[in-house]
C-alpha cells in the first residue's frame, strides 16, 4: 500500500525540516513525504492550493495523512479536502496529531506497515512524552 504523508505549516522551512528529518530515517518506497508549508510566494502562511496540488500528484496513494500544525493550517487542510474530487477525499485523513511527532511517527510506521489504525495510533501517542 502506497501511503502519503502531507505536512501542513505556517513555515516551509519547518516542513522542509521535518522531511528531511523522515527521509534520513526512514527510506521507505512507499511513503511520499510533502513538504507543504509556507504560501505560494512563499510567505508565512498556509495554502489550501498547495495540498490540492500535492494531493492530485500523489493520486496514485491509497492514502494521505495530513498533518498540521495550527489552526488556520488545520483550516486550510479542511479547505483543501472540500476541494477535492471525490475520489481524492476519499483517501484524505487528517490527522489529529502533532505535526513534528506524529508525522515522523507515522512515516516510520508506514514504512513497515500497511495497518491504518497502528499507523495513527502511533501517530497520535507520539507526542506523550511519559515526563513527570
Amino acid at each position: 500500500m502506497k501511503k502519503s504523508i502531507f505536512l501542513v505549516s505556517h513555515s516551509q522551512q519547518i516542513t522542509d525540516g521535518i522531511k528531511e528529518m523522515i527521509r534520513q530515517m526512514s527510506q521507505s518506497a512507499d511513503v511520499a513525504i510533502y513538504s507543504l508549508g509556507g504560501t505560494a510566494t512563499g510567505e508565512l502562511g498556509s495554502d489550501p492550493t498547495k495540498i490540492i496540488a500535492a494531493a492530485e500528484d500523489a493520486q496514485d496513494s491509497d492514502i494521505f495523512l495530513v498533518f498540521a500544525d495550527l489552526g488556520s493550517a488545520v483550516l486550510s487542510s479542511e479547505l483543501a479536502y472540500d476541494m477535492l474530487e471525490p475520489e481524492l477525499q476519499a483517501k484524505y485523513k487528517l490527522v489529529d496529531a502533532p505535526l513534528v511527532e506524529g508525522a515522523f511517527a507515522a512515516a516510520i510506521t508506514a514504512g513497515v506497515s500497511d495497518d491504518l489504525a497502528h499507523i495513527l495510533q502511533e501517530a497520535q501517542n507520539a507526542g506523550q512524552k511519559g515526563w513527570s
